[in-house]
């Protein structure tokens, strides 16, 4: 199905029906009310006199300009045609606003998807608690690929897991829902006797050879979701190590820098000499020294 319809469909399953039932039939005129009607009424009628402030709000940006138009062209209608001509255009204008508003009601766009894809989809009331188990593990390794890094990467046949495992994961859903289907049909009858139950044991023997045939295709997508999780740790340890060379190479590179750093100290002292910290340390101390020898000065006449 489009992809915007089973994105529909996820986000609403209450709206899903069992592939077993029967779907819902269609409400009448679309699943529009009386209630419906009454409501279209009332917004479109202020909205055909006022289309400007109507129609941004239903379509968005293409509307306002629309609505400034139509806005613009009963004005125009009023200033020469006069308050008649306005209000002709005005009505008009209010019952196409009240169609487009009542078809725009109705049903819900999930449950009209859900009866239209009935038997396109399962849901868990389709399967006993073996196949949805089974159903369950069999989603849980094509997600698994699917969503891997190598697999992301493109190191893996992307073309055939995006196909073909769906594909796969579709018909172990499709053979573990015919299964339950035809094992609660067999439980409805065995309640005949021993006679019957001898005849039933053949069926349900079949049942039990094609459950194990589910069960080794399972078994083979989960060995595939492994062998891809174990790729994935390989495709980041070479990540790492890819890292680690490009920080070696940087690491190569400072230590080659350090020859001339060493050489860079003695200038980078010398600059230190001449910077005005330095001067005003030297000022200072000569200061210092000036009042030291002032004082010994001053002692000796004593």
């Amino acid at each position: 199905m489009p992809e915007a319809d089973r994105e529909v469909l996820i986000a609403h399953p209450e709206d899903l029906t069992p592939a077993h039932e029967q779907p819902p039939p269609p409400p009448p005129l679309g699943g529009r009310t009386w209630a419906d009607a009454g409501l279209c009424f009332l917004v479109g009628t202020p909205c055909g006199f006022l289309p400007a402030l109507a129609l941004p709000f239903l379509f968005g940006r293409v509307g306002a300009a629309v609505g400034v138009a139509v806005q613009g062209g009963l004005v125009a209608l009023w200033w020469f045609g006069g308050f008649g001509l306005f209000l002709l255009m005005g009505t008009v204008l209010q019952a196409v606003f009240f169609l487009a508003l009542f078809v725009r009601c109705g049903e819900d766009p999930s449950r009209r998807l859900g009866r239209e894809h009935h038997t396109r989809y399962y849901v868990e009331k389709d399967f006993g608690t073996q196949m949805l188990a089974l159903v369950r593990r069999a989603q849980d390794a094509v997600a698994a690929v699917l969503g891997s890094a190598v697999d992301s990467a493109g190191l893996l046949d992307d073309i055939a897991n995006t196909v073909q495992l769906p594909r796969q994961e579709w018909e172990i859903a499709q053979t573990c829902a015919e299964m339950t289907r035809v094992k609660r049909r067999i439980r409805s009858l065995r309640n005949g006797g021993a006679r019957l139950d001898e005849m039933l044991e053949p069926q349900w023997e079949a049942l039990r050879q094609s459950a194990e045939a589910v069960e080794r295709r399972v078994v083979a997508l989960e060995g595939y979701a492994e062998r891809t999780a174990a790729a994935d740790a390989a495709y980041r340890e070479w990540q790492v190590m890819e890292e680690l060379e490009d920080i070696g190479a940087d690491v190569q590179e400072l230590l080659a820098r350090s020859v001339q750093d060493e050489l860079a100290v003695a200038e980078i002292g010398r600059l230190a000499e001449k910077t005005p910290l330095t001067e005003l340390r030297r000022t200072v101390e000569e200061a210092r020294q000036a009042g030291l020898v002032l004082a010994a000065g001053e002692k000796e006449p004593a």
